[in-house]
């Protein structure tokens, strides 16, 4: 792998974090991604943030067929209590006038459904299925949410800049991501081909700090970020 710097913080350092060796879904990569019988896993030194080898990756297609099967329906309980897990301590910390926005909301319009039975406004965007780019706008919104979103980004340095720019002043972004356990290697997270960077605890700590927000952690994997 040649060198590369950080997907977040943008620093040269980067350093060998973990190989995967088995259980490798192939088929779920693009025919062009490097395979060597192994995936590699890098973790920057300075955000603490853990990215896989950007050689191996989905096509576009692949991505879109693989977000497709994901069982997004709203009358399963499971699900419902899922996502309630994110927007009810969000409800309890806004107004009721307050305008959200669901980033990455995935093939069906879902948390936005949720707040809208609260009677909240919270519009929905997703890079391939609501691409709706007129919703992207810079301080247009008191909340915003992610939900299993931030994974996903291939460019996160990027991502969090337009997200805090979306943001009016003290507002609220909540995600929800898995972070890593000790036992990297057999995370059934990091299996998921379309995940592909990883944060600790450490690294929303350093996006924080860099975005300028409060950050608090409301559950094991649920973070808030409050814009100062």
């Amino acid at each position: 792998m040649e060198k590369l710097n950080c997907l977040l913080c943008r620093r040269e350092s980067l350093t060998p974090f973990c190989t995967q060796t088995s259980n490798i879904p192939w088929h779920l990569y693009s025919p062009d991604s490097a395979r060597h019988n192994q995936v590699n896993f890098f973790q920057c030194q300075q955000c603490k943030l853990i990215i896989k080898d950007p050689a191996v990756r989905c096509n576009a297609e692949q991505e879109k067929r693989h977000y497709e099967k994901h069982n997004n329906d709203l009358s399963d309980p499971g699900y419902r209590e899922h996502l309630l897990r994110l927007v009810n301590p969000m409800v309890e910390l806004i107004k009721k006038d307050a305008v959200g926005l669901d980033y990455g909301c995935g093939p069906i319009i879902s948390i936005g459904a949720l707040f809208q039975e609260q009677g909240i406004r919270c519009d929905s965007y997703d890079p391939i299925f609501f691409a709706t780019e007129n919703l992207l706008k810079q301080s247009s919104y008191d909340f915003i949410t992610c939900c299993e979103v931030v994974e996903h980004f291939k460019a996160p340095e990027q991502e969090f800049e337009n997200l805090a720019g979306m943001l009016r002043p003290s507002g609220k972004l909540i995600i929800s991501t898995h972070t890593p356990p000790d036992f990297f290697e057999d995370w059934w997270y990091q299996r998921d081909p379309t995940h592909i960077v990883f944060y600790s605890d450490l690294t929303f700590g350093w996006i924080a700090h860099k975005w300028g927000f409060d950050l608090a952690k409301l559950d094991r994997n649920l973070f808030l970020l409050t814009k100062q």
